[in-house]
């Protein structure tokens, strides 16, 4: 179906003489036959009044509002005499305004949006992405429900209730053609996608738009403004002029002779309109609009205000860091702090400031804020390892600026909002890519999975989806186990508890010695890595892979360094974790300082590794989708060797 057939664009209307004021049919009929003046460009009634009369029953019966005469003449508010002249506005404008109908999109008729599976998404994450609930997916996509696998495409459909209109770019397309075309605005385009730059637009890549976001854009100004504050009568006295007149009453003679429609002298004993005018300060509500016909230099421009990033490096003011500590006593947040610091000084020489402030996580979110907005900082770092403040999500992505998530796993900020960075790979990403490198490396080998099934495991979930002649074995069962010893297996364990690991390194030990011939690896779990003390001897005799998000060779010359210069400053050693926290900040000064200082905190600018030297995280950021955040995808595969090495193989 066509474009035309799905949008339609209103018309631009004119509107000339626009009543702001509406009363009965009868009120109108009166004031139809009232005589009129002009004061500062506005337009008002004249009202005789007649014996009698008050200046509730003149309002009443011209519909006007009773303060508002009473305002402007002050003497309606006694006894009135017979032939007294009020004065109220008449509401008539003279300007030609232009508006244009909202955009309509008639959803039924649209195609669902044609949606890519990532690396690492899974149906609620994606189902998140677009706002859509699961079983709209699961009724577009029926095979969904068991799954969805990388480079897998879903039709994802569009029902109007969003709050976004979701696009797929074309050839040809820019930020001005369709900020024009959807009533929306260069400005909204890259608030609400912040991968978008100036000259990002790829072809098939799907953005989300606020549709006719334009035509509610206001903007609030304090002006300075004549007004009329009242209008008096004046006789006239012979030979007068205006000039006398305006001496006597303080009120210019150019606004003398708008208000009497005069140019000449006045007329002896005539009554003429005296307008007492004053300055005020008001409050003007104008719309903001933006034109239609940018130049790339003015795009570039909007571009650098939405992202708060300063063009010219001649004003670049530095890397300015906040530390929010989530339990500042804590070991872990101690030693993140340490390693932060020791990445810090080997800076000491750069050419730009740096400057790093230390918030404490535990206070009231108001006073946090507090600190953040007298600080400006141009990157923050979180240590909370649970339950990420969405408060401090909010600041970032309302403030532009990027929240580094160092600990908390169950985070899930990042698929919609921009300003997160997820340092630890999630879940979905880190069991696809490993099991995807676990299964190309061993496509050969026969899957036997041992031990009490677990449906939490992630790992297990993946390598089944790709192991087509997989097997699941009690421990039991393995202990009985007969193999094939020409048929090459991958064995991955279920048992986390230590008990449960002992079992199976026990019917391992006899499955080896019953079958020397037999070529066999071993995958553990996750939380074995936590385990390499107790088992290290049994993880280097059979070669064992642990998948791992982090990998600290703690016999390389990197760490050897570091451990020194973090004994010499802090008289002790760093604190034995997994991820190990001075690691982490190490590693978080190391990548993130050079990259908002050469990037002046644009991370769209570039997210190559600029740290030479990392101890345990390779970082390499990418974006999820157009308006949400960063994942670091680097991955490790801990290979346990005879003799003692240990290799971290890398996977992104």
């Amino acid at each position: 179906m066509s474009f035309q057939n799905i949008i339609s664009k209103g018309v631009k209307i004119s509107i000339i003489g626009c009543l702001l004021s509406m009363g009965l049919s009868t009120s109108a009929d009166n004031r139809s036959k009232l005589p009129t003046t002009e004061i500062l460009g506005k337009e008002y009634y004249i009202y005789i009044v007649k014996k009698g009369e008050s200046a509730y029953g003149i309002a009443k019966k011209n519909g006007w509002d009773l303060e508002e005469l009473l305002r402007l003449n002050p003497e309606a508010k006694g006894n009135m005499e017979k032939g007294e002249r009020l004065y109220y506005p008449t509401g008539q404008i003279s300007i030609v305004t232009e508006m244009q109908e909202p955009i309509e999109i008639d959803y039924s008729s649209l195609e669902p949006i044609k949606h890519k599976v990532k690396k690492g998404e899974t149906v609620y994450s994606i189902s998140r992405q677009y706002n859509v609930p699961l079983e709209i997916i699961y009724k577009y996509n029926p095979e969904s429900k068991r799954g969805v696998k990388t480079g897998e495409v879903i039709q994802i459909p569009q029902n109007g209730t969003t709050q976004y209109y979701y696009y797929t770019l074309k050839s040809g397309d820019s930020l001005t053609s369709l900020a024009q075309t959807y009533n929306t605005s260069v400005e909204d385009l890259l608030k609400n996608n912040a991968g978008l730059t100036v000259n990002n637009l790829p072809k098939g890549e799907i953005i989300r738009i606020s549709i006719n976001s334009n035509l509610s854009k206001i903007k609030t100004e304090l002006v300075t403004e004549e007004r009329v504050s009242k209008i008096s009568d004046y006789k006239v006295e012979k030979n007068e002029s205006w000039e006398d007149i305006s001496e006597k009453t303080g009120v210019e003679v150019e606004v003398l002779k708008e208000a009497n429609f005069e140019s000449e002298k006045p007329k002896e004993h005539s009554v003429v309109t005296v307008p007492v005018i004053e300055t005020v300060e008001v409050e003007q509500t104008v719309p903001i609009e933006e034109s239609s016909n940018l130049t790339s230099e003015e795009v570039q421009e909007i571009y650098d205000n939405v992202k708060g990033v300063n063009a010219d490096t001649t004003n670049f003011d530095g890397v300015r860091m906040a530390l929010i500590m989530d339990e500042p006593s804590s070991k872990k947040d101690i030693d993140f702090t340490r390693g932060l610091l020791i990445g810090m000084s080997e800076f000491k020489n750069a050419t730009y400031k740096l400057d790093l402030k230390v918030m404490d996580g535990r206070v009231s979110t108001a006073d946090l804020i507090g600190e953040l907005d007298n600080y400006e900082p141009n990157l923050i770092i979180s240590t909370a390892d649970r339950a990420f403040p969405l408060f401090l999500a909010d600041y970032g992505n309302t403030n532009n600026v990027q929240i580094v998530n160092v600990f908390d796993l169950k985070n899930d900020l990042y698929e919609d909002n921009s300003s997160m960075v997820q340092l630890l790979p999630p879940s979905g990403y880190f069991y696809d890519r490993l099991a995807t490198k676990i299964y190309k490396d061993n496509r050969h080998r026969r899957l036997i999975a041992v031990g009490e099934e677990d449906e939490s495991d992630g790992m297990a979930i993946e390598l089944f989806n790709l192991f087509e002649n997989g097997d699941k074995i009690t421990l039991e069962e393995f202990g009985a186990f007969e193999p094939d010893v020409l048929e090459p297996i991958l064995i991955y364990s279920y048992a986390s508890k230590k008990e449960d690991v002992d079992d199976f390194f026990k019917n391992v030990g006899n499955l080896s010695e019953n079958n020397p011939e037999l070529d066999f690896k071993i995958i553990g779990r996750t939380s074995w890595i936590a385990m390499t003390d107790d088992y290290e001897d049994q993880f280097e005799e059979y070669s064992v892979y642990v998948p791992s998000r982090v990998w600290l060779n703690e016999k390389s010359r990197n760490w050897e360094k570091f451990t020194n210069v973090y004994e010499e400053m802090y008289e002790g050693s760093p604190v034995r974790s997994i991820p190990n926290f001075a690691a982490s900040g190490y590693d978080v000064a190391k990548y993130f300082i050079p990259l908002v200082a050469v990037n002046h905190g644009d991370f769209n600018q570039g997210l190559k590794n600029y740290s030479e030297v990392s101890l345990q995280n390779e970082i390499d950021l990418s974006r999820v989708n157009n308006w949400g955040g960063f994942i670091n995808g680097t991955s490790y595969l801990i290979r346990f060797r005879p003799g003692g090495e240990t290799e971290g193989i890398t996977v992104k």
